[in-house]
């Protein structure tokens, strides 16, 4: 059973991945693979072998162009979509000439550092806590720096004329600059209030944050921190997903036959988004698509190369016989070739992730404390990149406004308040 299976596998290796190094290797004793077995490993695979010969197809390349060929315009020929980082470069599949790119964030002139950093305000100050814990006197120096740097921006966001939201010009956000400032002066004074009140420090602890910041409240503080961290992450996704949106609809992209790739690595969190249930923007790309972008199309590659072309108006022809026929190709083909080569054989359908706090149709934009879950568990699990903590909801919330960013709840903006609240209050510092 051990030979069948590991046969097997052999069988199904894309042409793309690294055979281990075999045939080079000089092992103590002095043996090496004999240049035979060499020469019949190579029938198949080891193109990335440095022996390899020159000039030839895998069989697997092989199978990838006689399949395009075969299916003709049925399979190939749509768009290229790659998306890389947190850009999506659109490419003509057969010509290699770029007909789109889109970010969705690390964008001076977007919002994302603005909202961004207000977001992070929680995270530092938890992470300053533990700093202390830990021992390290560092602590005081930096959450004065936070202090310092937190009354410069509620100086800034002030400004009652030429404010910086109305400079910004967001569409996702400009009809909801007035909320959007009001909860960044609620933000800094909470925090700046919060921070005065530490005094020497001693309520600085990850317990002191979480019932004193996160969730206290009082009579000049009624919403909870968490509400904060909430509404600027979701403006930041609402944002991103929005302007991608916009741009990708104006191409007219035939999405039924694209071609897509995904090696999206979330900032640090080089573990992250490898599956489809903790990679958010699979389920964008669907969405955009209107739901006619079939799933077997969609293909995650963390391991593809970064093609030097990549990101030019033209991609180099080798670049792209790389992506079409070398990546995208034989993971697409190879599941028609089980099906037909293996016909007789069960097939497994594996289940999909469980449901989570945080997905759409299961928490309602109301549930604050289902996303702040969502948000721990973001965190704490390599596996999931942190915006998945808001993305898979927003994504669909636009979605069923017909991608209208003006129609769509913000959960901790325009719901999901304490009873009694209608807004963020004005706060005047003592």
């Amino acid at each position: 059973m051990i030979s069948f299976r590991t046969s097997l596998f052999a069988l199904l290796l894309p042409s793309t991945i690294a055979a281990p190094e075999m045939g080079l290797a000089q092992p103590a004793g002095g043996y090496t693979t004999p240049q035979p077995f060499m020469e019949l490993f190579f029938d198949f695979t080891g193109s990335n072998e440095p022996d390899y010969p020159a000039g030839q197809p895998t069989i697997g390349q092989m199978l990838t162009q006689a399949e395009i060929d075969r299916l003709g315009a049925a399979a190939a020929g749509g768009p290229l979509i790659l998306v890389s980082g947190s850009e999506i470069h659109v490419y003509d599949s057969r010509s290699g000439a770029r007909v789109g790119h889109e970010r969705f964030r690390a964008d001076r002139a977007s919002g994302f550092y603005e909202m961004t950093a207000i977001s992070h305000i929680g995270p530092a100050v938890a992470y300053l806590a533990e700093i202390k814990s830990d021992g390290d006197p560092r602590w005081k120096e930096r959450l004065a720096s936070l202090q310092a740097h937190v009354a410069k921006v509620r100086a800034l966001n002030l400004g009652a004329t030429d404010n910086w939201l109305d400079r910004l010009g967001q569409p996702a956000w400009r009809t909801r600059n007035a909320q959007i400032r009001d909860m960044v002066d609620y933000a800094c004074a909470r925090t700046l209030d919060y921070i005065g009140s530490l005094g020497d420090g001693a309520r600085l602890t990850a317990v002191g944050v979480n019932d004193d910041f996160f969730n206290g409240t009082s009579a000049t503080y009624p919403i909870p921190f968490g509400n904060v961290m909430i509404a600027t992450f979701m403006l930041e996704a609402l944002r991103g997903a929005s302007d991608v949106q916009v741009a990708l609809a104006r191409l007219d992209l035939d999405w039924p036959r694209a071609m897509v790739l995904v090696s999206s690595r979330a900032g640090t969190n080089v573990s992250s988004g490898l599956t489809e249930g903790t990679n958010w923007l699979v389920a964008f790309l669907k969405a955009v698509s209107g739901s006619t972008l079939p799933d077997e199309r969609i293909k995650i590659v963390p391991y593809a190369e970064t093609r030097a072309s990549l990101g030019q108006a033209q991609l180099a022809p080798a670049d792209l016989q790389y992506y079409v026929q070398r990546v995208w190709g034989p993971l697409f083909y190879r599941r028609l070739v089980a099906d037909r080569v293996f016909s007789s054989i069960p097939t497994i359908y594996l289940p999909s992730r469980p449901p989570l706090p945080g997905d759409p149709g299961l928490t309602a934009a109301g549930a604050i404390d289902q996303f702040m879950i969502c948000l721990k568990h973001s965190l704490r699990d390599a596996r999931e990149m942190l915006s998945n903590t808001v993305a898979f909801w927003m994504v669909q919330e636009l979605a069923d406004k017909k991608w209208d960013p003006t129609k769509v709840e913000i959960p901790g903006l325009t719901t999901g308040l304490p009873q009694g609240a209608s807004g963020y209050p004005s706060v005047t510092l003592k």
